[in-house]
């Protein structure tokens, strides 16, 4: 029973600045029960995850816990440091959560990933890995790796419902058995109280689904699970003009649908318009405001609505 926090390295930096991570951990005084990951930063631009950790921690009397908490609250230092998706100083791929389950002898990011599978994926039943659209995009769903069930109680209303997810580590869990959820919160520094309660109410739900701690979950009313989905990209660079508001986020619109535009910031032409590729296209990411853009960002990402499931959860639910 109680509170650890323990310091694991993985490198050090040519500066002779050691590359390390904390892990923190609430045993349970209650009983055996599962061990829960809840991990942030994997991307170092994703920062609501931080602040929903640092409040789950505050709030978990490890008196009223069954099982175990493991706690990573920045998975990526060198990526944190920078404030970007990428991770700094990787001599191949800066991508930390495409390459799990990492390489001990190869660079920082491969480093990185193996130290992460086996000192935290390892020990654990179950994960919640918190992510976000990062400094620009807005972003609302979660995926969904091996159980549904368990993806659907953190309590989003959208679920992408898959199993596979090549090189990260919700898609490593997945292998080795065990239920994760990736749960996409916030970004763009556009409601981050809102996405930070969300984070925070999702991971007491599953605590609840778990047993490990008392209570009913809080969920919607109604949960939508897709199978597909897909980012729409600019193919040029330039200043991104949405043609949506923040509040079409999680809407449906039709095929052909503009999203944005990209317009030349230098002549003032529109070099390609943005649209919804599915007969019913839901969505989930999208840039709330004026953004420079490069090909191949983030822009928008949308799911097909066509074959959606509808998952009704009952009046008595929030």
């Amino acid at each position: 029973m109680g509170r650890t926090t323990r310091w694991v390295d993985v490198a050090t930096l040519a500066s002779g600045a050691p590359l390390r991570l904390a892990f923190h951990e609430i045993a349970g005084a209650r009983g055996d029960g599962p061990t829960l990951g809840i991990s942030a930063l994997i991307h170092g631009d994703e920062i609501v995850g931080v602040e929903v950790i640092r409040r789950v921690m505050a709030a978990t009397d490890p008196a009223a816990l069954r099982g175990r908490l493991l706690l990573l609250p920045v998975a990526n230092p060198l990526a944190f440091e920078a404030l970007t998706r990428g991770t700094p100083l990787a001599v191949e791929v800066g991508n930390l959560n495409r390459v799990f389950p990492g390489d001990a002898a190869g660079d920082l990011v491969g480093r990185l990933a193996a130290v992460l599978t086996r000192e935290f994926v390892g020990p654990l039943t179950h994960l919640l890995d918190l992510h976000g659209g990062g400094t620009h995009p807005l972003v609302d769903y979660g995926i969904s790796l091996r159980d549904l069930e368990f993806g659907l109680a953190f309590g989003m209303r959208i679920v992408r419902e898959t199993r596979t997810y090549a090189g990260t580590m919700g898609a490593l869990a997945g292998e080795q058995g065990k239920p994760a959820f990736v749960a996409e919160l916030g970004g763009g520094y556009v409601a981050d109280e809102r996405y930070i309660e969300m984070g925070v109410r999702g991971v007491r739900n599953v605590m609840m689904r778990l047993e490990m701690i008392d209570g009913e979950p809080e969920l919607p009313g109604e949960q939508l699970v897709v199978e597909t989905v897909i980012g729409v990209r600019p193919g040029h660079g330039g200043l991104l003009v949405p043609a949506l508001p923040l509040e079409a986020l999680g809407t449906e619109v039709p095929a052909g649908t503009v999203l944005g535009r990209v317009i030349s910031p230098f002549t003032f032409e529109t070099l390609e318009e943005l649209r919804a590729p599915f007969e019913r296209s839901l969505i989930v990411l999208l840039r709330p405001a004026l953004t420079r853009v490069n090909p191949g960002d983030y822009a928008f990402m949308l799911a097909d609505a066509g074959g959606m499931r509808r998952v009704s959860n009952g009046p008595r639910r929030a």
